[in-house]
């Protein structure tokens, strides 16, 4: 059986990565993978109140009347178990990207079962990233501010040695 962290990996692997950069081609193709990512269990705590889609009472910017009907929005859809802090690496055929995005997702595991689903995705699908465009130092950073990365992948995965 796979740890919670594998699972975790196995998904966001499959959501994100993309395999698209072709080395003669002349379009702007891409490579697109996990560069880094941390994970805590899904508590409501205000510790924790960064990484939500709403602000519980007492943390900072709580909005009694917005962020009560935002909860009670979110968690009718279910609950998640974990929230996963990942930055994704980008390379064209100039080279690896300096510049990196990263967002918060929701995750549901099972790990009886083996399955990692998304919940809340409305909330890092749609507009920009909560990490837009920072450097990968500085992204890093950004990923412990929740927790020590679980995994961290600086080089294009997809690209091999040249022959």
């Amino acid at each position: 059986m796979k740890q919670v962290h594998e699972l975790i990996l196995d998904r966001l692997k499959a959501e994100f990565e993309h395999n698209h950069l072709k080395p003669d081609s002349t379009e702007f193709d891409t490579n697109v993978w996990v560069l880094a990512a941390a994970i805590i269990p899904f508590e409501e705590k205000i510790e924790n109140s960064a990484y939500l889609p709403y602000t519980l009472k007492g943390a900072e910017y709580y909005d009694e009347n917005n962020d009560i009907l935002a909860r009670e929005y979110y968690l009718s859809q279910g609950t998640p178990t974990h929230i996963v802090r990942v930055v994704l690496g980008m390379s064209s055929p100039a080279g690896i990207s300096p510049y990196v995005d990263g967002t918060d997702v929701y995750l549901v595991v099972d790990g009886e079962k083996q399955t990692v689903d998304f919940i809340w995705e409305e909330v890092w699908a749609e507009g920009l990233p909560k990490f837009h465009g920072g450097t990968i130092p500085d992204s890093l950073k950004w990923v412990k501010q929740m927790n020590e990365p679980f995994c961290f992948q600086k080089d294009d995965p997809f690209i091999r040695e040249k022959q």
